[in-house]
């Protein structure tokens, strides 16, 4: 024992000279706090001047950095002389690093992992190379030895590199994604739809103005330059969250308070038509208030005003993030309100429909109304559509509804959902045709969201109509808006994304148009010849971009085989008399599909299968019909949602084994997947059975990379989901094919996994469906 605290005392002797030499004294200290101080001030400064300047102004701008420096610096002081009780660090230093804490923490939003790296950033480099640059300075004309020259020069250094190589990363857009195979068009593709493109203008001239409360003293727009002058209404009962100093100052800046909001809107409308035209009004979602959101869909509303619609966007900036919010985090819950606000615009608009002193008196069809939300605004879809049959608010009775307005169509562009929930619940949907469209590259809205408020949707027997969705590689969040464009966020949150996977800002806005314009002619003016292009985005091949897609569809009149909601038995289907069978299964399991927010989709099951631990014999998932269907299937085609899982497919008892194994051979991580394809297999009541492939409608394409981040460790979600893509079979073309099956006595479907050696999918809402149009 005696001789081990003796060679202890030695080593700390030998390397007492060492710690002497890299410890920083207390004026080094000071210069590094300086050099922290510095660099974080015009850090924020940047990133500040890159969020509002644009929005707020140069006066505004400097009184706002003004004020966040005086508070940075107060609360930055207070952390200080707490450190300070158990530290020794100079007092400067401490409230440098207090400044920077404060401005990471509170004034600015940023993900976890991406806020830490940039705090350690602009405390380690700043402090090296200030610290290093004063203490040679203070050395210059002093005698010191070549081990501090050293320590100090390396110090230099690694402070000048860390802030260079630092700054490049914070700046450059990333690295370009190796272009992936698009396999759905290695399919039998089906005919184009022989129709005029829906994102071609009409034929209509395009009038505009705006209407607004006349009192707006931040835009003429609406103010003195509103045409139609608008009351205000009551919102107190539904915004809870406009309170306290913040709220305040929000009433300040815009003039009015929580029971004052103006019903403000930009409108795009055919001058030259006759007769009453379709209405649709077009929300935004959260952005910075000071940034107008609501001009940002003139792209649509020209498009569909030359089209024979009315179009009105509306303003609900006094509702987003505004820099009247001292932590920077906008109201809470306040989707309700947005939704709200949108039927308020409806009433409105049914007065001036009856109105003679109106510019639109008789022009408006009150029965044909679509609302359209981005965002936000795409859960106020959802709100507004529960509320539009409500009679009183969920959350408070006293706020009373009157609208009941005949409404055809709700669209949601890259939508949240569950931001406000009506009495603690997600808004529960029935009996409404909804479209959601959402990018795999969205930097904002990260997950589709849409697929949860889509799953919701709830059809009565009788009532005709439709959903549908469409996921967009390449596509991000701000390009379905003008003014909010490439960029989904301000500096720095936006730093830490990958910008080279985006796809040109025309060719996104043209994917709207098409989707969103034919949706409308569907719902609101009959023309059905679009529908097919919401099961399949191929039948519109020729007026889209060339990207990845999958859709999503279900009909309202659809039968369903197996939707996987009803109860825990998996060997049950949904449709009476339906049992399910299988064989040479490695993963079979029914659970709640998730999304990498924690959204619940709906249950699905999950089938995996692997020919090497099965001998090659194939596996087989096998739908038995125990009794008639009871339904004509001329007309029809058979249809199933499905998706790739990341889940292993092999047995659990096997999964050490192959772990192992992986050890072994080249990682698999970066190579691109290959699609997976099966055998389907019907067989009638009398024994006859035919089989074909998947890939007859296509092959399943591999979950699609997000790669959102510059570096995988930037990225505090999944890189991936497993959304389902819509797969459709024409019964009558089979018939034709091979008229010895009777389909109307079918007595099984099989999914055969004969192909694709190994696999795991997710497969949900296996139906018979009645398509307008399928691939031949």
């Amino acid at each position: 024992m005696k001789e081990d605290i003796t060679l202890w005392k030695k080593l700390k002797k030998r390397l007492q000279p060492l710690k002497a030499s890299i410890t920083p004294n207390r004026q080094t200290l000071k210069a590094a706090g300086f050099g922290i101080l510095i660099s974080s001030v015009l850090f924020f400064i940047l990133v500040s001047a890159d969020k509002f300047l644009p929005a707020i102004g140069f006066g505004n701008f400097i009184l706002f950095i003004l004020i966040s420096f005086l508070v940075s610096y107060l609360v930055g002081s207070i952390l200080s002389g707490l450190a300070g009780l158990i530290g020794k660090t100079p007092p400067n230093f401490r409230q440098a690093i207090g400044f920077l804490l404060f401005f990471f923490f509170y004034l600015i939003l940023i993900t976890p992992t991406f806020r830490w790296i940039l705090i350690v950033f602009l405390i380690i480099f700043p402090a090296l190379t200030f610290g290093a640059l004063f203490y040679w300075r203070s050395k210059a004309k002093e005698s010191w030895s070549l081990r501090q020259k050293i320590v100090t020069g390396i110090s230099l250094l690694i402070g000048v590199l860390g802030l260079g190589i630092g700054g490049y990363i914070f700046l450059y857009d990333g690295t370009s994604q190796t272009a992936l195979t698009n396999y759905k068009m290695s399919g039998n593709l089906p005919v184009p739809i022989e129709a005029p493109d829906p994102a071609l203008p009409g034929k209509y001239k395009i009038g505009f103005l705006s209407y607004g409360s006349g009192k707006d003293k931040r835009r003429t727009l609406y103010g003195k330059d509103a045409r139609i002058k608008t009351p205000s209404v009551d919102g107190s009962l539904l915004l809870k969250s406009w309170n306290g100093i913040s709220g305040k100052l929000r009433t300040r800046y815009f003039g009015f308070d929580k029971t004052q909001l103006p019903l403000n809107a930009m409108v795009w409308y055919p001058e030259n038509f006759q007769g009453q035209a379709p209405l649709v009004l077009i929300v935004h979602g959260n952005h910075l208030a000071q940034d107008w959101s609501e001009k940002g869909y003139d792209y649509l509303g020209k498009l569909l005003a030359s089209k024979g619609y009315i179009v009105a966007s509306v303003d609900e900036n006094f509702l987003n993030t505004s820099i009247t919010d001292l932590d920077q985090k906008g109201f809470k819950d306040e989707n309700g309100a947005r939704g709200w606000l949108m039927l308020k615009h409806l009433q409105l608009w049914r007065k001036w429909n009856k109105d003679p002193s109106n510019p639109f008196f008789n022009k408006i069809n009150m029965d044909q109304i679509a609302l359209i939300g981005h965002s936000r605004g795409g859960e106020a879809m959802s709100h507004a559509a529960l509320f539009n049959k409500l009679p009183y608010f969920p959350d408070n009775a006293n706020e009373v509804f009157d609208f009941n307005f005949n409404i055809k169509a709700y669209i949601a562009i890259a939508p949240v959902d569950g931001q406000y929930q009506p009495a603690s619940i997600l808004a529960p949907l029935e009996d409404i045709n909804y479209f959601v469209i959402q990018g795999v590259h969205d930097m904002d809205m990260q997950s589709y969201g849409g697929l949860a408020t889509y799953k919701r949707i709830q059809y009565t027997k009788g009532y005709q109509g439709f959903k549908a969705g469409l996921y967009v590689n390449q596509a991000n969040h701000g390009q379905f808006n003008t003014s909010w464009g490439r960029y989904d966020s301000s500096s720095p949150y936006i730093s830490q994304f990958n910008m080279t996977h985006l796809m040109p800002e025309k060719e996104q806005q043209q994917i709207a148009k098409v989707y969103i314009s034919a949706f409308l002619d569907v719902n609101l003016k009959g023309e059905t010849v679009y529908k097919p292009l919401f099961t399949d985005y191929r039948y519109g091949r020729q007026w889209l971009p060339n990207h990845i897609y999958f859709n999503q569809f279900e009909d309202s009149q659809t039968l369903f085989v197996a939707r996987y909601e009803e109860d825990l038995n998996l060997s049950t289907g949904t449709l009476p008399g339906v049992s399910i069978t299988t064989k040479n299964l490695t993963l079979w399991r029914e659970a709640q599909q998730k999304l990498i927010w924690n959204s619940q989709i709906s249950r699905a099951v999950y089938i995996g299968w692997n020919h090497q631990e099965t001998t090659n014999k194939p596996a087989s998932y096998t739908f038995d019909f125990n009794e008639n269907i009871g339904q004509d299937l001329t007309g029809y085609a058979l249809a199933f949602n499905l998706a790739e899982s990341d889940e292993s497919p092999v047995a659990p008892k096997k999964e050490q084994k192959d772990k192992k194994e992986e050890k072994k051979n080249p990682s698999k991580e970066n190579q691109q997947k290959k699609a997976i394809d099966f055998s389907i297999e019907l067989t009638d009541q009398k024994g006859t059975h035919i089989r074909f492939l998947l890939s007859t409608c296509a092959p399943l394409q591999p979950q699609l990379k997000k790669n959102l981040t510059k570096f995988a460790f930037f990225d505090d979600n999944g890189d991936a989901e497993s959304i389902p893509d819509y797969f459709y079979f024409d019964l009558d073309t089979l018939h034709k094919k091979y008229p010895t099956l009777d389909l109307n006595s079918l007595k099984s479907i099989s999914l055969i996994f004969d192909k694709s050696p190994e696999g795991a999918i997710i497969l949900d809402d296996v139906s018979f469906v009645k398509l307008s149009d399928s691939p031949k």
